[in-house]
């Protein structure tokens, strides 16, 4: 039987992690994470791999700023749960734009992600994505943002 009430919360979870991400809150977004998670995220142009909360954390503070942001969205989740344990799968868009290079990135890939309920409550042991899909592309000197998602 699928056990709905636990796929709602790690659903939740992700959006946490996606809201917290884009908006720089990295307290949050650490709060998503187990001590001992993993990030990977591979593209054309990029790999990237940490492990343990100290190095993940020192990644999202360095990669999102004023300068640097984005807009993650995850759709149609696959979540499978095995008692205090799951997994997930998420098609992933995003926009990540860095006003320091003048450069934004729009793409999609998959996430795949293992999760694992701690005190009652689920976090992320691992989460990484495979881009499918990834255009690079050199912001004009005539782009004017507006507005930034970090304060």
């Amino acid at each position: 039987m699928l056990d709905l009430e636990a796929i709602e919360l790690i659903k939740q979870l992700k959006a946490r992690y996606f809201r917290f991400m884009d908006m720089g809150k990295i307290e949050g977004l650490m709060d998503t994470f187990t001590e001992d998670a993993e990030v990977d995220f591979k593209s054309p142009t990029y790999e990237i791999n940490h492990k343990g909360y100290a190095d993940i954390r020192e990644f999202y503070e360095s990669t999102f700023s004023k300068r640097k942001f984005g807009m993650h969205t995850g759709h149609h989740p696959e979540i499978t749960v095995e008692g205090d344990t799951a997994t997930g799968l998420w098609y992933l868009h995003d926009i990540f734009v860095s006003l320091d290079d003048c450069v934004e990135v729009e793409g999609s890939a998959l996430y795949e992600d293992r999760y694992k309920k701690i005190n009652g409550e689920w976090k992320i042991v691992y989460t990484g994505y495979e881009r499918l899909f990834e255009k690079v592309s050199m912001i004009p000197e005539s782009t004017h943002v507006t507005g930034c998602p970090i304060k």
